[in-house]
């Protein structure tokens, strides 16, 4: 059994409770929040039997495995690093960093103390993208590739009245790319790996957040465009073009679900079912890779991060 310790409080916390709870081999035992009334509230709520917030104290336990963040952006990187440190394995919420320097940090953390770091990009463990990635081989030489992750964020009305929102605010590492457009990016790298080149045309608001953007990935025989946005619906999905046929998907690329395909003409099945609680996927393979102590696992995850942060570091300087 993974004992488990969450940071955080957020919406997506919940989710990732369900998580927990759906997995099996793995339990909540404390709930961490700056805020105790905050806490001691989501605790009762999800079911999980401790809260705290002292979170040094909590990597002192001796009755943790494992440490799930989900904290804004900016403390990602710094309270990995911390557990790792003690000794505890990590998930933590993408973007695990927004540097290939800080993803660094927490590789070297891991092996130095044993332990594993996975970020959580849910996209990735899907069943429909899997199907789709085994596909990818086959559609021969690819011609194009449009991802795009775009929705209207429901704090975005108090932005525009001049409050300062998490999800808007540079200080937290937030805004478009980071958010919502973090998927595409992975996605991009895991099918036809690190860019040669990277730029980013950013809608800027005015704290200089990016509200929106263009990012443009570069490879030798393909250019890969990703749209991303936080103050539009601009229709999310992705399709991938190579000269024997197609995939695509259509809804938000985080759960990846709503695939069609064609190779030589024909219609492949690849609209697999897929569970309601999306990072259920994400947790039973993260689960196995600690369980079985598989170091190859952990290895590809953690260059696929550090490749991913690379890509978001680069954006940022071009936006």
């Amino acid at each position: 059994m993974l004992r488990v310790g969450t940071v955080g409080t957020s919406s997506i916390m919940r989710t990732i409770q369900e998580a927990i709870r759906l997995t099996d081999g793995m339990e909540c035992r404390v709930v961490y929040s700056r805020t105790g009334e905050q806490g001691r509230a989501f605790a009762a709520e999800m079911g999980v039997p401790e809260h705290c917030t002292d979170y040094a104290a909590m990597l002192e336990r001796s009755d943790l495995d494992l440490i799930d963040i989900a904290s804004p952006n900016c403390f990602h990187a710094e309270q990995a690093l911390a557990a790792l440190e003690h000794g505890k394995h990590v998930i933590v919420e993408k973007p695990a960093a927004v540097t290939r320097g800080d993803v660094q940090r927490l590789i070297d953390a891991a092996r130095a103390n044993g332990v594993y770091f996975f970020e959580a990009i849910t996209t990735l463990f899907m069943p429909q993208y899997e199907a789709c990635r085994l596909l990818l081989p086959k559609l021969g030489r690819i011609e194009q590739a449009h991802i795009t992750y775009a929705q209207y964020s429901s704090r975005y009305d108090a932005y525009l009245r001049g409050e300062n929102p998490n999800i808007f605010n540079p200080a937290m590492q937030a805004g478009a790319l980071n958010d919502m457009g973090v998927y595409c990016v992975h996605m991009a790298v895991d099918l036809f790996g690190a860019p040669q080149d990277v730029r980013y045309l950013a809608e800027l608001g005015p704290n200089g957040i990016d509200l929106a953007g263009r990012l443009t990935l570069t490879y030798p025989s393909l250019t890969c465009e990703i749209l991303t946005a936080k103050n539009a619906d601009l229709g999310s999905g992705c399709r991938i073009t190579g000269e024997n046929g197609w995939f695509a998907e259509d809804g938000p690329i985080n759960a990846f679900g709503g695939c069609t395909a064609e190779l030589n003409g024909a219609p492949v099945d690849v609209a697999l079912p897929q569970a309601e609680n999306r990072m259920v996927y994400e947790f039973a393979r993260f689960r196995d890779a600690i369980v079985q102590h598989d170091t190859a696992f952990f290895d590809r995850m953690a260059e696929q991060s550090a490749r991913v942060a690379a890509v978001l570091e680069q954006a940022h300087r071009t936006a």
